[in-house]
Parts: C-alpha cells; structure tokens; sequence
C-alpha cells in the first residue's frame, strides 16, 4: 500500500499541474491588454516555480525589448528601488536571454556568477549592484507563437524553498515553463494581431474620414477634432466626483467607441453634393456673375431706348429734352444700385424684412431679352437664394444638408462593427438631437438621448461655432461662443452638467490638440 501512494500522488501532482495550466490558458487567451497579458504571465510563471522575479522580453527584428519585470524580494524591501526601465537587447549568445532566442535551448543555470569561461552568454550585474540583490538560479525558455516562431523569452530567477532559501530550478518545471512559454507566446502573438487590426481600422477609419472632409477645405479636420473633443470630454467627466457626472465613468472602451464615432459622424457627408458642402455665398460667383452680366444687357437696353429718343428728336429737328439725360442715368443708377444690392445681401448674415421686401420688387422688375420676350431681373431660383433669412441654405439645400445623418446611419448600419463598438452607429446618429426634442433626424428628447450622443452634440457644436475654416461666417470669439452654448441650454436643448464642465475646465482649448492624435 505504501509503494502505491507514490505514483498515486504524483498522478495527483500532475493533475493539479494541468488544470492549473488549463486555467493559465484560459486566463491568457481572455486578456486583450498587451501590458495586463505581460504582467500575467511573469505573475503566474513565478507561482509555477515559487521563483522570486521574472523577466520577460519580446522580440522586435533583431533585438529583444525587456517589456516587463518583477521582483517580490525588492517590491518588499523597504527604502528606494531603481524603477524599471525598458531596454533593448541585440540578439546574440552574449547574454542569457539573446542566447535562448538564437537557440531556442533551455537554459537552466544554478548559479549565474559561476558560469564556465568557455560557456558563450554572461550575466549583466548591473542590476543586482543597482539593487543590492544578488541573482542566482536562473530558468530561461523561449516563447514560441503559434507558427512555432520564437516571439521572445522568459527568465525566471532565483527559485526558493519554503523556508525563503535560493536553490536552482527543478528541471521538473522546464517542461511546464517550456509549456507555459508556449500559451503565452500563442496568446501574445494573438492580442498583437487583434491590436494590429484595430490599428489599421482605426487608420482606414480616419484617413477615410480625412479624405471625406477634404472634399471641401471649409470642413477640413472637423471631424478629428470633434473626436477629440469628445475624448477630451468623457475623460474630464471620469475625473468629476461630485455631483450627477461625478456618479459616470466612461472605460477605456467606451471612450474608444465614442473617439470612433467622433471620427465617423459625418461620413454620410459623402453623399452630401459638393455644391452644398463648398456653398460660401447665397448664390456662387458664377451665378452672381450671370446676374451681373444680364443687368448689364438691361441697361445697355436702357442706354439703346433713351439714344433712340435723341434720335427720334433729331430727326424731327427737336431739342432734345434735359429730362431724358436724367431720366436714363436715374434708370442706369437704380440698376447698379440694385446690383450692388445684391451682391451685399449674398453675404450670409440675417435678411431684414425691409431688405426682403426691396429685393421682392427687384426681382419683380421686368426687361425684354433679344427676342422682345418679357423676363424678370431674377430668376425664381435665384430670388430663392437671396431671400434666405438666415445662413446661405436654401430649405432644400439645408434638408440635404441634414440628410448627412440619415445617410451616416446608413452608412454605419452596414458596417460589421465588434461588440466593442457595437454602439457607433446610434451615438453617431444623435449627434444633431437635443434634449428638448427639436432635433433630428429622430427628434428625441431627454433620456433617449445617451450621454455620449451629448458629448458628441456639444463638441460638433463648439467646433462648427470656432472653426476658422467655415464658408459662412468668421469663427467667434471664445466668449461669445460660451455664451450661446449657455444659451442652448436655458433653451432646453443641450446638457447643462456638460457644457458647464465644458467651460469650467476650459476644455475648448486646442494648445494640447496634436495632428496624429486618435
């Protein structure tokens, strides 16, 4: 009975060792945080081996990057430890860590200040002298991926017994570190992969948008900075502690999905004419110099009328009258004082009611074309244009303006997003909502709307009032902008709590803005 409990208990032993591994995996395999991954795999390969630290170093072409360390003796100490400091590695024999990623061997060294001369790799004491710590035992294994690619090593140092003693690694753990390597190596090289993915669909994503924007130099950057303001926002909001926003906080990941859909809420511009998006004026040059041209037939016509009047006189031997030369440089100023008018109220800016009216009998006013036909000094399209009140829209203009948001959603709707960012498409779409329920293209009000489509209408709201680069108006003062962003609220149509935030923590400033943000 005695001889049978020994290989009983090491079939227990190994058990115990492959569930463990089972749950290291499944550990590994659940992490996406390239930092939290790391630091994962030296804690659990150290509990393996009751080892006192651990180093793990990635490869990168042809060096090794020290990517993450630990030490239990030294976090221990009391007094000061030398921060760790990442640093590079050629990969050569020379050093233990460059030797098992050229050979791809085992290395498992009782003492390390007494290796052979004639053994090719050494120690650097740097550390231990820095440190006052004296390593000893070491196990180093190389780290393969998937593809069976060597990706890195990991270096255990100093195994204890139970008592806290140094003694040399069992060569019992080679094969359960070798196996450990190997998990982490595979789930490495996949948290890269998923990062090198998001990576390139973030660049896609804002290279796209960039482009989309630069359709027209007036929107040009707009929609990166709202992306950042809206960070800038979420961030700002996870630091408040009192108060109803002190009670939100925003993950990483919900930020990232709000900085995506900064990026993407007016991709549906893409359908948006160029004509509308470019629109600086009421009319456009070329159509303000079709006017000018055809107010200059008519008053050649006027010229032509009154020179045949003098003609008329002079064949009938009659003076011609003082009256028919005021008579056509009145007619002639009242044109080029009709024109200069129209040239003025073509300026985007509030049309007032006696403008409207004066325009109205401009347009009204009627000359014969070279066909002796009667037309109106304005065509119904172009006294449509100049009758706009306000902006440089006219109202279907301005509803294809607005359609950009039904076209985003659009847009969005069929793009197969991750669960991480699954919410994109809706916080898009809210970006024109406001609390009051005058908004579009839904109308919601309050609660339907969530708190990033907020942020994100607050953002596009001070970026389109301070912009330098809008065709419609000059870019307003920060004083003036704050005050109609305080308005909207007293209006009921943005988040006071927000805005307030905004302003308080001045976090319209764009000193901090850089160009490859995001």
């Amino acid at each position: 009975m005695g001889n049978a409990a020994v290989p009983l208990q090491k079939y227990v032993d190994l058990e115990e060792q492959i569930r463990k591994l089972n749950a290291i995996g499944i550990a590994l395999s659940s992490e996406r945080n390239l930092g939290k991954l790391l630091e994962l795999i030296v804690t659990e390969a150290r509990a393996f081996t009751n080892a006192d630290g651990c180093s793990l170093y990635i490869k990168d072409g042809e060096k090794l990057d020290f990517a993450v360390t630990q030490t239990e003796s030294l976090q221990q100490r009391d007094g000061k430890i030398e921060p760790f400091k990442s640093f590079s590695l050629p990969i050569t024999k020379e050093s233990i860590a460059g030797y098992v990623a050229v050979t791809a061997e085992v290395l498992n060294i009782q003492d390390v200040y007494t290796i052979p001369a004639n053994i090719e790799y050494r120690i650097n004491k740097q550390f231990d002298k820095n440190n006052n710590y004296r390593s000893k035992s070491i196990l180093a294994v190389p780290m393969r991926d998937n593809d069976g690619e060597i990706i890195g090593v990991l270096q255990l140092i100093n195994s204890l017994d139970c008592s806290g003693h140094i003694i040399p690694f069992n060569p019992a753990f080679e094969s359960i570190i070798l196996s450990l390597a190997s998990q982490a190596g595979v789930a490495i090289r996949n948290v890269k992969l998923i990062e090198d993915i998001k990576n390139l669909f973030r660049s896609l994503v804002r290279y796209s948008i960039k482009a989309i924007d630069a359709r027209s130099p007036h929107t040009a950057g707009h929609s990166g900075r709202v992306a950042k303001y809206c960070v800038r926002i979420a961030q700002a909001i996870n630091d408040e502690t009192a108060g109803r926003l002190g009670r939100i906080n925003f993950s990483a990941q919900e930020i990232e999905e709000l900085r995506m859909a900064g990026w993407l809420h007016d991709i549906g511009k893409i359908g948006v004419r160029e004509s509308v998006l470019e629109k600086t004026n009421k009319l456009t040059a070329n159509q303000i110099e079709i006017i000018s041209e055809r107010f200059e037939g008519i008053k050649n016509q006027v010229n032509a009328r009154f020179s045949e009047k003098k003609f008329e006189a002079l064949l009938e031997k009659e003076p011609v009258p003082d009256a028919v030369d005021v008579e056509r440089r009145q007619a002639i100023t009242e044109i080029d004082e009709a024109l200069n008018f129209i040239k003025r109220i073509n300026i985007p800016g509030y049309l007032k009611e006696e403008e409207r009216v004066h325009l109205k009998k401009i347009a009204a006013r009627t000359y014969l074309n070279s066909k002796g036909g009667k037309c109106i000094y304005l065509k119904p399209n172009e006294y449509e244009s100049l009758s706009i009140i306000r902006g440089n829209l006219t109202p279907s203009e301005y509803e294809e303006m607005q359609s950009h948001v039904l076209q985003t959603i659009g847009i969005l709707d069929k793009i197969p997003f991750t669960k991480e960012l699954q919410n994109v498409p809706q916080y898009a779409a809210g970006h024109h909502e406001y609390l009051d329920g005058t908004g579009y293209p839904r109308g919601l009000k309050g609660d339907e709307i969530s708190i990033q489509s907020r942020i994100m209408c607050i953002a596009d709201i001070y970026d389109a009032l301070s912009s330098t680069d809008r065709p419609y108006k000059k870019a307003l003062p920060i004083d003036e902008t704050v005050n109609i962003l305080r308005n909207e609220i007293t209006a009921g149509k943005l988040d006071g709590d927000i805005v307030e935030m905004f302003i308080r923590r001045k976090l319209y400033q764009k000193s901090s803005f850089e160009e490859d943000e995001d």
